[in-house]
């Protein structure tokens, strides 16, 4: 067997050849080169690289990251331990008080129980014995008010009963429209007698004095009060003004006959009393106030004017 001729070219040198028409010529494929095979691999080649390239770099950042999270906790783990410290300190102090108060509750509530368990006696007891009780409770409250009205030392009326009785005297006086009167006493240099002699001498002194005051006076209706330190005042209902000064010479002259020593008087050697009087008839629209200011004018004159002395006026 033959092999067909190649394809007849006619061409001479210089001029383009010519293929003939009659035979069609398909060129040879081409076999791939070194360089198209390169290509076809190198893409995915690329794209592994750059994936592992941003992998890389993600777990850079991150080990950074956690680099700067340890640095952190290892130079604020002191003070974190501190603040959990703390912490632990004020909740252990807050159960302690929680306990105390439970307690101190618990102690209440026992305290309060026993308290009611009292109450039902003493109200069982007052159910079956109100009226001895009753008796019982008012002379209490009658003592009271008798010893809330007497001054302690000297066991006259006080200050607070004299001025309650010059407002009754004085309501009472000025609906009848009878005199009342007055007297304050003041002992005289009696500063310089509890520094010489001590106040228990002091006190002594004042009980003796008190005692002439009460006796001085003779209508039942007349009260002597301890005004104040060594200050006595006595109110003398339905009593004139020439009738008080009576009173109050009588008082001058008992206190200076308990011949009490006083050795730095500048008065006398003994214990003496000035006396400031005053007396009126009241009327409404006045009040024993006005009354009594009369009487510490009246008495400032006596011991300015030399002490154990008398001065009187009328309202």
């Amino acid at each position: 067997m033959t092999c067909p001729s190649p394809p007849h070219f006619n061409a001479s040198p210089g001029e383009p050849s010519e293929i003939s028409p009659e035979v069609p010529v398909n060129p040879p494929p081409e076999a791939p080169t070194e360089a198209s095979s390169e290509a076809l691999t190198e893409a995915p080649s690329n794209i592994d690289l750059n994936q592992l390239l941003q992998d890389n770099q993600r777990l850079r950042q991150e080990n950074a990251d956690l680099r700067i999270a340890l640095s952190t906790t290892a130079e604020h783990g002191d003070l974190i331990e501190a603040d959990l410290h703390s912490a632990n300190q004020r909740l252990q102090a807050e159960m302690v008080e929680r306990l105390r108060a439970e307690a101190t509750l618990k102690t209440l509530v026992d305290l309060i129980s026993r308290q009611k368990a009292d109450l039902e006696i003493i109200m069982h007891t007052i159910m079956e014995h109100g009226d001895t009780l009753d008796t019982q409770w008012h002379q209490k409250f009658c003592a009271a008010m008798v010893r809330a009205d007497i001054d302690g030392l000297t066991q006259i009326p006080n200050r607070r009963r004299f001025d309650e009785y010059l407002v009754q005297q004085w309501q009472d006086m000025a609906r009848e429209q009878s005199p009342l009167a007055i007297i304050l006493c003041d002992l005289d240099a009696f500063k310089v007698y509890n520094d010489t002699y001590g106040h228990l001498a002091g006190d002594t002194c004042l009980v003796r004095v008190a005692a002439v005051l009460r006796h001085c006076l003779h209508h039942a209706n007349d009260m002597v009060a301890r005004y104040g330190g060594e200050e006595f005042v006595a109110i003398l209902p339905r009593t004139t003004l020439a009738d008080a000064q009576v009173v109050a010479q009588r008082i001058q002259r008992e206190v200076l006959g308990l011949r009490i020593p006083h050795q730095y008087s500048t008065v006398a050697s003994v214990v003496t009393v000035s006396i400031g009087v005053a007396g009126t008839i009241p009327q409404p629209h006045a009040s024993g106030a006005d009354l009594l200011q009369r009487a510490d004018e009246q008495l400032y004159q006596a011991k300015r004017l030399g002490k154990n002395q008398i001065f009187a006026t009328s309202v």
